[in-house]
């Protein structure tokens, strides 16, 4: 980028901008009804994303398709906790989990944050992977279609590269003008969005809102748990 001092500052999308606990929390209870005195719901959350990254590469590949990919997650991350789905309810909880996607909202300090860095004049965006028609759907919902151009919004289907492959993140860098030494990514995976950005030379901003340890020894940049310690990060 040119020496104005302005950045380019790439969000992901899911549980980075929304909550994606808050849909499947509330799809769970409508399937199996589970004594959440006993079942911790947010580590299964967590088993199924694990799962839905171990998975992507064989979709891609086309080895899955899509609606068996998330089927197979949800059978594969709920037996790990004792709790076995028929292919019938694990269809159902991803069914319900997906509708709801739709009726979001951003994390609380997250628009003003996205005014902020856009009035200041930093090239703000998305890196997101999944489907295009899906993501896409769930970024009209949070109405961050009506703030961000279209040109600074990428899927890794539409670009046929997805994270933690550092060339989605050089694939951005060329689309946009900028430069890997000058780009900030903000996001709360480790492997895709903490490994990706910092192999690709991208400077990170780790949203660890729930403490999780880091998985290997990669060091992110910034680590922030709510957007109230965003804004006060020296990113720009």
């Amino acid at each position: 980028m040119e020496s104005s001092g302005k950045r380019a500052i790439f969000f992901d999308l899911d549980d980075t901008l929304y909550d994606h606990l808050v849909p499947f929390r509330e799809a769970v209870r409508e399937v199996i009804k589970p004594d959440e005195s006993v079942l911790d719901v947010l580590h299964l959350f967590d088993r199924v994303r694990y799962h839905s990254d171990q998975l992507w590469p064989k979709y891609l590949q086309g080895e899955f398709t899509l609606k068996e990919t998330r089927v197979r997650r949800m059978e594969i991350a709920f037996e790990e906790l004792g709790i076995p789905l028929t292919r019938e309810q694990a269809a159902l909880v991803q069914e319900g989990y997906i509708s709801r996607q739709y009726n979001i909202k951003m994390i609380d300090g997250v628009l003003p944050q996205l005014k902020r860095l856009m009035a200041d004049g930093h090239v703000v965006g998305i890196i997101t992977n999944g489907p295009v028609d899906h993501q896409m759907s769930k970024i009209r919902g949070l109405g961050v279609d009506k703030l961000i151009p279209m040109d600074r919004i990428f899927v890794s289907d539409a670009v046929g590269i997805a994270k933690p492959d550092p060339g989605i993140f050089a694939y951005v860098n060329r689309k946009t003008g900028t430069e890997a030494g000058n780009s900030v990514y903000v996001g709360d995976t480790w492997h895709n969005d903490v490994v990706g950005a910092l192999d690709a030379g991208w400077e990170m901003c780790w949203y660890n809102p729930r403490g999780k340890k880091p998985a290997t020894a990669h060091t992110p940049t910034y680590i922030f748990r709510n957007y109230e310690e965003f804004a006060g990060l020296p990113i720009v």
